[in-house]
């Protein structure tokens, strides 16, 4: 699943949909990436804007919807996302703008506000599925300012961290489990799911991409992120390592060389 990249700061704007004080304000918000809570394994839609992170917990269809979404992936048959795109685009109606508009309890709520030629319609909607259908439209998504009070800062961490997680070169990574495995597709039992990769990190120009499963070090399986930091420990010998991963259904070789010596 690709990363923490720039993060979209949107102006400040006043909603005019019903049910919203005219006076709210709204942030424009965009989807980083889909993770997975290590404390209770429930997917999770991290959104970023106003100098904020916004963890949303969302169920696992929506989750594997969004992810295909931000990777670009067709589905074989449409989806209930890819439908109700597609009904607006026969129905010759153009969402503007989607809105999360409130939490109640700890219940998030959201409004998807389509245009049908002089018509401005707000139509209710759970968050998760508000956000897949932006993400297949291209439709600005916004969050109000008591939305956003349940936010954190974007230098906190997004979600508690355990031992199945780690971060390397710019990495960040979960030990694959059953959830995982059915949210990215893979028929894996055993690896390190790469969540995210860092704009301009050594991971990003090695070519590591969010989605990918490693599965070995050198010709040696590595089955979770401690096997995984325990194997690249050896980097100090100086010598090249070579990373086994799948992406995509197939296997895929990144050769990791030493570091190089310092020009005095």
């Amino acid at each position: 699943m690709p990363a923490f990249r720039g993060v979209l700061f949107g102006a400040c704007l006043l909603l005019p949909l019903r049910g919203v004080a005219a006076a709210e304000p709204a942030v424009r918000m965009e989807v980083k990436q889909v993770v997975l809570d290590p404390m209770n394994r429930t997917p999770v839609v991290l959104l970023a804007g106003g100098g904020q992170l916004l963890p949303i917990w969302i169920g696992t269809a929506e989750a594997a919807s969004i992810a295909r979404a931000i990777e670009g992936q067709q589905a074989a048959r449409p989806n209930t996302h890819d439908l109700i795109r597609n009904l607006l685009e026969g129905l010759d109606a153009t969402p503007e703008r989607v809105t999360l508009t409130e939490l109640r309890g700890s219940t998030y709520f959201a409004v998807i506000t389509v245009r049908k030629g002089r018509r401005r319609i707000p139509i209710d909607s759970r968050p998760s599925d508000a956000i897949a259908v932006a993400l297949r439209t291209g439709t600005p998504i916004y969050a109000t300012a008591q939305v956003l009070e349940q936010g954190l800062r974007l230098d906190a961490p997004a979600l508690p961290q355990e031992e199945s997680t780690a971060r390397m070169m710019g990495m960040h990574m979960q030990d694959l489990t059953a959830e995982l495995a059915d949210l990215v597709g893979t028929k894996l039992q055993e690896g390190i799911l790469v969540a995210h990769v860092e704009g301009e990190s050594l991971a990003s120009r090695l070519g590591f991409r969010r989605g990918d499963v490693i599965t070995g070090v050198d010709g040696k399986t590595v089955r979770n992120t401690r096997e995984l930091e325990t194997r690249f420990d050896s980097r100090a010998k100086g010598r090249p390592q070579t990373i086994h991963l799948e992406r995509n259904g197939g296997p895929v070789t990144v050769v990791i060389g030493p570091p190089s010596p310092e020009k005095p």
